[in-house]
């Protein structure tokens, strides 16, 4: 096996081992990606070559050195930012020379040093000073209402009360004389000749409603079953959709929804299946969806 990909296997049993980061050569990062552009040459066009399954390995190993070290990095950067910025405590102080994680490379460092940044950043922002000083720069205004604003209300601009104008329109108006009363017998018989007269005049118009009503009811329920079967479809076409897993551990083999084999799977293994069967491994944490 190549010597270089050797190191790089002992340089990931080191990252998983220990809570610290594994010693590389400042130009680690370089090195990798030079060490894979050498083996696509020689592996050229065939995929059945050697090289071809180096470069996959090589790829796989890599990644989750990476990772590692990212994790551990970012861990880092946070405790020493909660060891030396006390919170709401008086005036923050920092100390980070000596706490900083040994064996970076430059651009590591680069990273980690952003980091710290960022949180310095936020907790200056959200510090018991900080929120001090910004509501004792807010400034007092007392607002007064100009003289030339107040006047005199007329009685003519005052709002009218509703019963007071109804008194009033009833005590102007005129007195009806020689008004002619007819019986209530005869007006309530008046109205039910008119109510009848109405009836027969249009006989028809209500069962047309009524039967014009049921014919649309029944599109509605032709609609709405139509529309449950839609969405129906739609969730299963959801759920079947093939997603990208990267895998986390060794598993046996499955049976998909699709009713196809997947697997045997092993760590660090990108496979694609159904998306219902992908969850399940999320759920378990044994993967994560990767975008393709």
């Amino acid at each position: 096996m190549d010597q270089f990909f050797q190191t790089l296997r002992k340089i990931q049993k080191k990252e998983r081992n220990n809570g610290t980061l594994a010693r590389v050569e400042d130009t680690f990062y370089q090195d990798i990606h030079k060490y894979l552009n050498n083996l696509k040459k020689s592996a050229g066009a065939d995929p059945f070559s050697k090289e071809y399954n180096l470069i996959k390995d090589t790829q796989r190993v890599a990644t989750e050195i990476c990772e590692r070290r990212e994790h551990k990095i970012t861990d880092a950067a946070v405790i020493n930012i909660h060891r030396s910025y006390h919170l709401f405590t008086g005036k923050p102080k920092f100390d980070l020379v000596d706490t900083t994680p040994l064996n970076l490379t430059p651009e590591e460092e680069k990273f980690y040093f952003s980091l710290i940044d960022k949180l310095k950043e936020h907790r200056s922002n959200i510090s018991l000073d900080k929120l001090t000083e910004d509501k004792e720069d807010v400034p007092e205004t007392n607002v007064k209402a100009p003289s030339d604003s107040v006047r005199v209300v007329s009685e003519a601009e005052k709002p009218k009360d509703d019963v007071l104008t109804h008194l009033e329109e009833i005590s102007n108006a005129e007195i009806i004389k020689d008004e002619k009363v007819e019986p209530i017998e005869k007006q309530v018989q008046e109205a039910k000749n008119q109510q009848l007269k109405n009836q027969f005049s249009n006989p028809i118009s209500k069962p047309k409603e009524k039967a014009q009503r049921a014919e649309e009811d029944v599109y509605d329920l032709i609609n709405q079953e139509e529309e449950f079967a839609d969405l129906e479809s739609i969730k299963t076409a959801k759920e079947s959709a093939l997603v990208t897993l990267l895998v986390f551990d060794n598993i046996d083999s499955i049976i998909g929804v699709d009713e196809k084999i997947y697997g045997p799977f092993y760590p660090q293994d990108i496979v694609i299946m159904p998306k219902i069967n992908a969850n399940i491994f999320v759920k378990n944490k044994k993967g994560r969806i990767v975008k393709a």
